[in-house]
C-alpha cells in the first residue's frame, strides 16, 4: 500500500508472543531443563541396577564364606542412590514437564487463535454476496485512534458510477442473490462505520454475539474483539445486518482454491483490518493465498491463510 497506510495498526491488542515465548523456544527449554535430566537419570539408573545385580550375584556366591562389611555397606549405597534417582524422576515429571505442557498447550492456543484473526481476507467481482452499507454504531467509535488509516474517500466514500441504460441496477442484483443467515459466535468480517466521518469506513474482524429478530427484520450485535487499546472510549458492539457482514469459513472447512487474477477480500497480515487484492497464486495444496494488495507499496506481495481470503468485492 502506499506509505501513507499503516498497515499494522491494529495488531496491537494481538500482537505475537515474544521470541522467549514461542513454541521452539519452549521445546528447547524443555529439553534441557526437564528430558534431558531425565534421560541422564535413566542412564545412571540403568547403571546402578546393573551394579546391584552384579554385586547380589558376588555376595550370594560369598555367602557361606561370609560378605565384608564393605560390600554391604557398598551394596546399600547403591540401593539408597537408585532410590534417591527414583525421587528426583517423579519430581522432575510431576513438576516440570507438567508445567511446560500445559505452558506450551495455552501458548499453542493463543497463536492458533491470533492466526486466524490476522489473515481475513478477499473482495472478488463475481462475489455471491454483497454489501448494503456500513455498520452502524450507538456510541462514538474508537476509530478515531486507530492507527491504521481507513480506506478514503477514493475508494469507499466515492459514488458508483452511474449505470448505462439498459444494464441491470445493482438493487436488482441484489433481490436475485441469497440471503445468509448468520449464528451467534460466528465469526465475520463487517462493514464499520465512524460516526461523522463516512468516508472512514472500513472492514473489519467481528464475532456474532447476538441474533436480533427474525427473516428482514433480523439483525445482529457485532463484537470487534480487539479494539484498539489506545481508544479512550466507545464501543467494542456494533449493530449490523446481514448485508453488512461476510462469514468467514470455519477452521477445516473444505475450500475451493482461487483463479489467479480474482479480485478478493483479504486480512491483512498483523492486522484486525480487511483490504481489497488480488489473488497472485495459491499456495501450500491450497492453505495458503498469495495476495498483491491494492495500492501495496512497490508492489510487495503478502501470504494469507486461505480461508481468511474472502470471496467479496469489499
Amino acid at each position: 500500500m502506499s506509505s501513507q497506510r499503516s498497515r499494522p495498526g491494529r495488531s496491537n491488542a494481538r500482537g505475537g508472543s515474544h521470541d522467549i515465548f514461542s513454541p521452539q523456544a519452549l521445546w528447547t527449554d524443555f529439553y534441557r531443563n526437564t528430558f534431558a535430566p531425565l534421560m541422564e537419570n535413566e542412564s545412571r539408573a540403568k547403571q546402578l541396577g546393573e551394579k546391584i545385580i552384579e554385586m547380589e550375584a558376588r555376595m550370594k556366591l560369598n555367602k557361606e564364606s561370609g560378605n565384608s562389611l564393605k560390600d554391604i555397606d557398598d551394596l546399600s549405597a547403591l540401593y539408597r542412590e537408585q532410590v534417591k534417582l527414583s525421587e528426583e524422576q517423579r519430581s522432575k515429571l510431576d513438576e516440570g514437564m507438567r508445567s511446560q505442557l500445559t505452558l506450551m498447550a495455552d501458548l499453542t492456543r493463543t497463536e492458533q487463535a491470533a492466526a486466524k484473526e490476522s489473515a481475513r481476507a478477499s473482495s472478488s467481482r463475481t462475489s455471491g454476496m454483497d454489501f448494503d452499507g456500513p455498520s452502524d454504531s450507538p456510541m462514538p467509535s474508537p476509530a478515531d485512534n486507530r492507527q491504521i488509516k481507513k480506506l478514503g474517500t477514493s475508494r469507499t466514500g466515492s459514488q458508483p458510477p452511474s449505470r448505462p441504460e439498459g444494464t441491470p441496477s445493482e438493487a436488482s442484483e441484489r433481490t436475485s442473490k441469497p440471503k445468509i443467515v448468520y449464528a451467534q459466535n460466528e465469526e465475520v468480517a463487517f462493514k464499520r462505520k465512524t460516526p461523522g466521518k463516512p468516508e472512514e469506513q472500513d472492514w473489519i474482524l467481528g464475532k456474532v454475539v447476538r441474533v436480533i429478530g427474525e427473516g428482514k427484520s433480523r439483525r445482529y450485535d457485532v463484537e470487534d474483539p480487539f479494539p484498539d487499546t489506545n481508544a479512550s472510549s466507545g464501543p467494542v458492539i456494533y449493530k449490523s445486518s446481514a448485508s453488512q457482514m461476510v462469514p468467514i469459513p470455519p477452521e477445516g472447512a473444505p475450500l475451493e482454491d482461487y483463479e489467479i487474477g480474482k479480485r478478493v477480500l483479504a486480512l491483512y497480515p498483523d492486522t484486525t483490518t480487511f483490504y481489497r487484492a488480488e489473488v497472485k497464486a495459491m499456495l501450500d495444496g491450497g492453505a495458503n493465498v498469495q495476495l498483491l494488495f491494492e495500492d501495496e507499496a512497490a508492489g510487495e506481495l503478502k501470504v494469507v491463510t486461505r480461508r481468511l481470503v474472502l470471496d467479496h468485492k469489499g
